[in-house]
């Protein structure tokens, strides 16, 4: 369909959709009561011929003058929108509001004027002096068919409402919190597929057969008018019931599968599905639910993917699940810092964008390597990496994991080395020292911004064991408590004892070789 013809179906399909059900009520009635002869005398058949073309103008002048009152607002916000205009919030409302109600006021319209058609051809026949059959006969006439042209257009309606308008006007969903609208609930769909498959059909037989029971025909003739007449309503009426069945199956079952499959990709941690909401009734208001627990979800997934790169997964982790005391708890871990060597000159040699370019692939490089072994890197500083093994998830091995992690580390920085000589700057050095030994781990911070922390002299001591790989000429400094964890094929050479700087004691020191 093009855009001119889309844009006709949206501004007439409601009005459409009534008058095709007016047909199919008007053509029904007609169908079933055209198989027995009409008991109407010639005047009375005149009067009736005479009046109707006069009413039925008068009718349709009324309804169709009538909806297109009711619908101005929706057809004023969709002028404005074909025009690529933005309609007020008012007009916005109104248009929306009118639109969810016009099917109850389309219903109510059509009711009116059939029962009105009822009451004037009856009461000109009882004027005109007809008999009691005859004014009965009319008055059921026009009032079945109005009973059978509100109950098709409740259904059409709503399938127009659901399939093309709700789409356009409602592109979010959001039906359940428009002001002062009548709802299309689950129990009303079913009050009125009771009436359009039970109710009516039955008063429709009724009717005719006491039609048949109170004319004049001759018994034999009568029995075979009655069953046509069975026949007839029960054939009609099944193919109507099977089709008005359809509908309201198909109104109930697409936002129960659009429920499930967003349902479905939230399991699978897939929040940019969204139910497509096309009713006001409770199906309607659990997608709306649905639709702002998706975004809840996403924006929650998006908050913990950002707080994840300011701190690392697992304490992110740990943090989300109040797993982490704040108040500290004493940990036995492992501690590793590492420092650049020489790494302040070449900031005042290189313009800032390389430098920034060269240490953090150094930084991602070494943290890929310390996450690898299950360490956690705490901070960078300047040009420092601090590392915990062994918190805030706790591992038996951890002493042994950071050993691994600090010689993957080395032949990393080889790799990194490779390629600034080939990109012609000068190689990096640095030091490592690992510690292990026990801590206070807790958040630390002020009441706006916290930070997992390591806390006590086994974190000091890390950090100087790290300085001194500057006066031993080594890569590697570990301690003896970290060598006596280590369970592994490591060949660790003793250094000459040194004072540490905040130590009292003499600590002894070794280099892996």
């Amino acid at each position: 369909m093009n855009e001119r013809g889309r844009r006709f179906l949206l501004k007439n399909a409601m009005l459409i959709a009534n008058f095709t059900s007016n047909l199919f009520g008007y053509g029904t009635v007609q169908l079933i009561t055209g198989i027995i002869k009409r008991p109407l005398p010639a005047p009375i058949l005149n009067l009736v011929d005479t009046i109707n073309p006069v009413f039925s103008s008068c009718a349709f002048f009324v309804g169709f003058t009538l909806m297109l009152f009711y619908e101005r607002p929706l057809r004023s916000y969709l002028s404005i929108c074909f025009k690529s205009g933005t309609p007020t919030e008012a007009l916005a409302l109104k248009a929306r509001r009118r639109t969810l109600n016009e099917p109850f006021f389309m219903i109510a319209m059509n009711f009116a004027l059939w029962l009105s058609a009822a009451i004037v051809f009856s009461s000109a026949a009882w004027i005109a002096g007809a008999e009691s059959n005859s004014i009965r006969y009319l008055f059921f006439l026009s009032f079945h068919t109005g009973l059978i042209t509100s109950i098709t257009a409740f259904f059409m309606l709503e399938k127009v409402l659901q399939s093309v308008m709700i789409p356009f006007l409602f592109p979010q969903g959001g039906l359940s919190v428009i002001p002062r609208t009548i709802r299309i609930r689950i129990g009303t769909r079913m009050t009125a597929l009771l009436l359009a498959c039970n109710i009516v059909p039955l008063i429709s037989l009724v009717g005719v057969l006491h039609n048949l029971t109170t004319s004049a025909l001759p018994a034999p003739n009568m029995v075979e008018q009655m069953l046509a007449s069975i026949t007839y309503n029960s054939l009609i009426f099944i193919l109507a019931g099977i089709l008005i069945t359809f509908i309201v199956k198909s109104n109930l079952t697409r936002p129960l599968q659009s429920i499930v499959e967003v349902l479905s990709a939230v399991r699978m941690g897939n929040f940019d599905r969204q139910v497509r909401v096309t009713s006001n009734d409770e199906m309607g208001y659990a997608g709306d639910v649905i639709n702002q627990m998706t975004v809840g979800l996403k924006e929650r997934d998006l908050v913990k993917e950002m707080f994840g790169r300011y701190m690392a997964p697992e304490v992110r982790d740990e943090i989300l699940s109040g797993r982490i005391p704040l108040d500290g708890e004493l940990k036995n871990v492992t501690m590793l810092f590492c420092d650049l060597r020489d790494f302040t000159p070449m900031t005042e040699a290189l313009p800032p964008r390389e430098v920034i370019k060269i240490i953090n692939r150094y930084f991602e490089e070494m943290e890929s390597v310390i996450h690898a072994h299950h360490g956690l890197v705490l901070q960078f500083v300047g040009d420092e990496i601090e590392a915990v093994f062994g918190a805030p998830i706790p591992r038996q091995n951890h002493a042994q994991l950071a050993i691994n992690a600090a010689l993957e580390m080395t032949h990393k920085m080889a790799q990194v080395n490779e390629d600034l000589h080939k990109r012609g700057f000068e190689p990096l050095r640095h030091g490592i020292g690992v510690h292990s030994g026990d801590v206070v781990a807790a958040n630390i911070g002020s009441p706006n911004r916290l930070s997992y922390a390591m806390v006590g002299d086994t974190v000091i001591l890390a950090s100087r064991l790290q300085a001194l790989n500057k006066i031993h000429g080594t890569e590697i400094i570990v301690s003896a408590a970290t060598c006596a964890r280590v369970d592994g094929p490591f060949s660790f050479k003793k250094l000459p004892p040194t004072e540490i700087k905040g130590i009292s004691r003499t600590i002894d020191i070794f280099t892996i070789e």
